[in-house]
Order: structure tokens, then sequence, then C-alpha cells
């Protein structure tokens, strides 16, 4: 596995693209991270604005690691409750709004994109953890969650906790991916690859598509206060949620039409 962190960037998600089109064999996963973007992209060509901490992480899968059931459409789905349920240990009044956004209560903060590229899937995922601007993790202070498990002392800034929680995210994501990683210093670039990969097929043991929509199930009528946005005919609308019932492949039924997710 390779590891590449970066103080900044255009975009995590662009330069990893980029990088399996053009690299011609790539057998381990492959994770890019930086503190600041500066084009990065989301849903709809949508830019990240810049906020005072965000966490900005893309990551490269052969194809080979996912689960055999998990619908390609609903690969955003898939991802965006694995790494919720990450990210909860940070703030548990996050949930995945259908297809891919993460809210804190009625707010977004962030979002995931999905792309299929030759044999890979590369996911990035966007994250505001500290913003005066917008809404963030630490918009309205430390979270209880936090804390209770006591991480930082009453003097420090919410500019530094939230370094910490973006060292911690990372690390947690590596963890994850299993890539062990102790300490990295923020402040210095590191590019790092490791030969003893052997989980080649942790995601189909432990996290087959159909487990992890059970645990997506739970939060689904969250939704229905909301809007999605959908393609049709070339045009992008928006639609109410109030009425969608969500499907065994991750799509929805909405006003009798079937709707996937496709980002």
């Amino acid at each position: 596995m390779r590891f590449l962190w970066t103080q900044s960037l255009e975009s995590t998600q662009v330069l990893l693209a980029d990088y399996v089109r053009n690299q011609y064999t790539m057998n381990m996963p492959f994770v890019i991270a930086t503190r600041e973007q500066t084009k990065g992209i989301g849903s709809r060509a949508n830019t990240w604005d810049k906020i005072t901490c965000g966490l900005y992480l893309s990551c490269a899968l052969p194809i080979t690691l996912l689960p055999s059931d998990l619908p390609k459409q609903s690969t955003s789905i898939y991802f965006g409750q694995i790494l919720l349920e990450l990210l909860q240990e940070f703030h548990d009044g996050l949930w995945l709004k259908w297809p891919n956004d993460f809210y804190l209560q009625d707010y977004k903060v962030g979002g995931l994109i999905t792309q299929y590229i030759r044999e890979y899937m590369v996911f990035g995922i966007g994250l505001n953890i500290f913003s005066e601007q917008q809404h963030s993790l630490l918009t309205n202070g430390i979270p209880a969650i936090l804390q209770q498990k006591e991480i930082h002392k009453q003097q420090d800034s919410l500019e530094s906790i939230s370094l910490w929680i973006l060292s911690a995210i990372i690390k947690k994501i590596l963890h994850f991916l299993s890539f062990n990683i102790v300490e990295f210093d923020l402040q210095k670039d590191m590019d790092i690859t490791t030969h003893d990969f052997v989980c080649k097929t942790f995601l189909q043991d432990t996290m087959a598509w159909g487990k992890i929509l059970e645990r997506y199930k739970k939060d689904f009528s969250k939704n229905h206060r909301f809007y999605t946005h959908i393609q049709e005919d070339g045009y992008t609308r928006e639609i109410s949620l109030q009425h969608a019932q969500l499907q065994d492949d991750g799509s929805i039924v909405l006003h009798d039409k079937i709707l996937y997710s496709l980002r």
C-alpha cells in the first residue's frame, strides 16, 4: 500500500484518478491526503470552498478487493456508510444523506465521490472539520463525544484540536485499509509504501454489501426531510426525498420511478 501526504495540492481525486489512468498496473491500495485543496471537486462538479481545517483524502482500490455483491451504482452508499461509522467516533451527530453527503443534524459538512477507472475504484472524501464561516464538526464547539475522551486541554484552541482530529481520522482510515501508521507530522510531506498488504479479501469477508446496507437503512428515514439532485434528459433537478423508499440495491423508489446513485 502507498500513502502520500502533502501540505497542499489542487485535488486529491483528480491527481489519483489521473495516476490510475496512466499507471499500467497497480496491485495495492493508494491513498492521497492533504490539508488544503485549491481546486477540489465534488458531486456535479461542485467546488470545495477553502476552510480553516478540512479532510481531503482519496483512495484507489483494485476492484478485486470489493465485495462480489456490491451494486456498482451504489458504491458511494457503500463506502459512505463505512466512512460514516469511522467518523462518528468524532461526532455522533453525523449521518449519511442519500446518496453521498455527510450531514451533521440538518447541515451538510462533507461528501463522497466515487469513480470506476480501468480495474480500479477511486473514492474521495471531503469533510469540514473546522470553519468559522461554514458548518463543520467544530462549528458549535467541541462535541460531547470528544469531551468524554478528554483529548484536549482547556487551553487548546479549536484550530489545534481540529488538527488532532484530522490526524486521527487519517490514521483510522489507513488502519481500516490495513496500513498502520503510528505517527506522522502534518507539517511534513511524506510518501510511504509498504509491501506487506495481506487483506486481499477484507471487504468481501467482513463487509458485504448486504451487511452495510442493513446498517444504512437504520437512519434512512432522516432523508425524508431533505432533497437530492437527479439528472434526467441532460438536466439536473432537485427533488424531495419525502416519500423515498430505499431498495435492496441502494436505489430509491420515488413517485413510481427508480432512481440510482451514480456518483
